[in-house]
């Protein structure tokens, strides 16, 4: 029940009108009957500074973010915890007492995934794509399971090298720069003996294709999509599964990156299962 004790916790990204996370969250909090309701804003980056304010002033208890403020949330927020510092990418913020206390848990949501779906990435050579705030949180949690070596491709190849500076620092394995027309036509060597291909953009949502020529990496494995779909898989998914690869999108990553914010926000346990069926409802 919504009264004058419910607090607020909210969505803040670009778009967001896809985004299931209202429907699992709030469906979370109805079942332990917490007095907080989950809300989807969808907030331009210019605003973004201004909406963190009105979050502050409305006393919200805190909020996910999502594409494309990852990164420059951290600007304005209080503390950092510290993957979320390594990272330098933020997907979740509590407010306590008026302090934004900023948090990574795509991390964890992708490591979930991953054991969700039996898959091990150990000794693999894998291909990103994409370098943005939700790549970081990849890469580190790629580097933990001791991948063999990485190239990122990116539309923009300056951060793409950003993105690889980061992964050097942390990690020991070999890291590559291709640019976004060589990785879509698997020209070049480095592109030969790719085992997993993870794709971090946001192509797909709107069920854009992504130009992938299929026949150059035929050592491919498995293709794991950060993004998801309501009510069917990403197009990019479908591909792969056509071409008897194993894969699967975004819907388990956001899944357990939730579980753990829900966690944060409120000082409960998630009940998993609720979650994982409204998610699954869509």
């Amino acid at each position: 029940m919504i009264d004058a004790q419910t607090r607020l916790l909210a969505l803040l990204g670009h778009p967001v009108s896809h985004s299931l996370s209202p429907s699992f969250q709030n469906a979370a909090l109805q079942f332990l009957g917490l007095p907080f309701v989950y809300l989807a804003f969808d907030v331009l980056p210019q605003n973004l500074s201004k909406a963190v304010e009105a979050i502050k002033t409305l006393n919200a208890r805190g909020f996910n973010v999502t594409v494309p403020h990852k990164e420059r949330i951290c600007s304005f927020l209080d503390h950092l915890e510290e993957e979320a510092q390594i990272v330098q990418a933020v997907n979740t913020v509590v407010n306590e007492d008026g302090r934004l206390l900023g948090y990574n848990t795509d991390i964890y949501g992708f490591e979930k995934s991953m054991e969700e779906e039996g898959v091990r990435i150990e000794g693999k050579n894998v291909l990103l794509l994409g370098a943005g705030g939700v790549s970081r949180a990849i890469v580190f949690a790629l580097g933990r399971k001791n991948i063999t070596s990485l190239i990122i491709a990116n539309r923009t190849l300056e951060r793409a090298q950003e993105l690889a500076l980061f992964a050097e620092r942390f990690f020991s394995f070999p890291v590559k720069v291709a640019s976004w027309e060589d990785a879509m036509e698997g020209e070049g060597e480095c592109f030969h003996g790719v085992d997993v291909i993870v794709n971090a953009t946001s192509l797909g949502i709107k069920g854009e294709a992504i130009p992938l020529d299929w026949h150059k990496f035929l050592s491919c494995s498995l293709v794991m999509d950060v993004v998801y779909r309501k009510g069917s898989e990403t197009g990019f998914v479908v591909e792969a599964r056509k071409r008897g690869i194993h894969g699967f999108s975004g819907k388990s990553m956001l899944l357990y990156q939730g579980v753990r914010s829900f966690e944060l926000f409120t000082g409960h346990p998630a009940p998993v299962e609720i979650m994982k069926k409204f998610l699954e409802e869509g």
